[in-house]
């Protein structure tokens, strides 16, 4: 199995988005972030209008973000224990993308009256909650087969089967092989997705900011 996609099987798979969605501009652009970011699923679903720049996207790093269980009391006065997560300045992570997308999610965001402090990838039912990890899997997933891309063995976690297409992973994957073939600097490749090492490479963005933009510019993504 090839644990990345090509360029062309990543835009056919985005062009099928609009044959199998009911949100086609939404899911389209958050392919579009996902692809161009290597973004996790959810650093990707709780992006945040404030959060988009004019070439790049202030996302959570979410391997950087500290866990802590604590007892509480429940609506009933039950002692609980409970999970809380501390986001640190490490698990800030500034990404670089196109000024075209950065537009296109700004006009996303205007059309739909999405405010500051409200999630840009809205479920489809509920406002103040973001898309789920398997509503991307899935509309992932049928547009992958739709674009006649299949990639056999990803683990349905729902139903216990087997994907035929695409994962969001594989995006991720695809995304460090396309930067890694036209940087050929594993350290931006690392800045640029956020690895849990991050911290080893942070004196090198200033310095290599202007080549990963210049990378990012000439990629037909």
């Amino acid at each position: 199995m090839t644990d990345f996609l090509e360029p062309n099987e990543i835009h056919s798979i985005i062009d099928s988005v609009s044959n199998i969605s009911h949100h086609p501009i939404r899911d389209t652009l958050l392919f579009k972030l996902m692809w161009q970011t290597g973004a996790r699923v959810t650093e990707a679903i709780t992006l945040l209008p404030e959060h988009i720049g004019k070439t790049s996207v202030v996302m959570h790093n979410l391997k950087q973000v500290k866990r802590i269980r604590k007892k509480d009391l429940d609506k009933k006065g039950n002692l609980v224990t409970k999970t809380f997560r501390l986001h640190d300045k490490d698990a800030i992570k500034e990404v670089e993308i196109t000024k075209e997308l950065c537009s296109e999610l700004k006009q996303f965001c205007k059309d739909n009256k999405i405010s500051d402090g409200e999630w840009v990838f809205q479920s489809n039912w509920r406002q103040e909650q973001h898309l789920s990890r398997f509503y991307v899997h899935n509309i992932l997933n049928k547009a992958s087969q739709d674009a006649g891309v299949i990639r056999f063995g990803k683990k349905n976690v729902k139903t216990g089967g087997r994907y035929k297409g695409a994962w969001p992973h594989l995006l991720r994957h695809s995304t460090a092989m396309v930067l890694m073939n036209s940087t050929n600097n594993i350290r931006l490749v690392q800045q640029h997705l956020g690895h849990a090492n991050i911290q080893t490479t942070t004196i090198y963005a200033q310095a290599t900011k202007g080549k990963l933009r210049e990378a990012i510019d000439k990629i037909d993504w």
